[in-house]
């Protein structure tokens, strides 16, 4: 796993740990006990701990919100030859078209990801429920991704095709 998964999922356990003993406490020992008891505790503290323990929380909370939001992948690629860079929006437009062109493919989305040694390449094609799945993913393996390959020649390229399958609907008259 990924180091910023482990972090929010430790971060939500801890939070339901601790949404969910009040409400244990709640049903064990009543309401009315529990509220008291916990303002009776919150009366002799210090108002500036309680400030600094909630902006502490607060803070806690925005790193977490803010590691939620995706890192943008590399825009330029460089090229063996000094002073080439490669888009990465040409390449996966290119990607998608090459494999909207193969016959059967309703719809293809791709996304481009990695570092400097390897580059990940995600193919998502919904395909007609007409046609054969191996079908297309020879002629997408064999023809799309052969021709990309030599553009990432000094990377890796690791590719991930999910195929999926659109079922004929019956037309709905209006």
């Amino acid at each position: 796993m990924r180091s910023r998964t482990v972090a929010n999922r430790t971060a939500l356990a801890l939070a339901g740990l601790a949404l969910l003993a009040p409400g244990a406490a709640a049903a064990r020992w009543g309401e009315e006990r529990i509220l008291t008891a916990a303002l009776q505790h919150l009366e002799p503290a210090d108002h500036r701990l309680l400030l600094a323990a909630s902006g502490a929380a607060l803070a806690a909370s925005l790193v977490l919100l803010t590691a939620q939001i995706p890192r943008p992948g590399r825009r330029r690629l460089s090229l063996p030859a000094p002073g080439c860079r490669l888009d990465s929006r040409a390449v996966r437009h290119a990607v998608g078209t090459g494999c909207a062109a193969v016959p059967g493919v309703v719809r293809a989305r791709c996304r481009l990801t990695g570092r400097r040694g390897t580059v990940r390449l995600a193919i998502t094609l919904t395909v007609n429920g007409a046609v054969h799945p191996g079908e297309v993913l020879a002629a997408v393996a064999d023809g799309v991704l052969t021709q990309i390959a030599p553009l990432l020649a000094p990377r890796r390229l690791h590719t991930r095709i999910r195929l999926r399958v659109r079922r004929p609907r019956p037309y709905r008259a209006r």
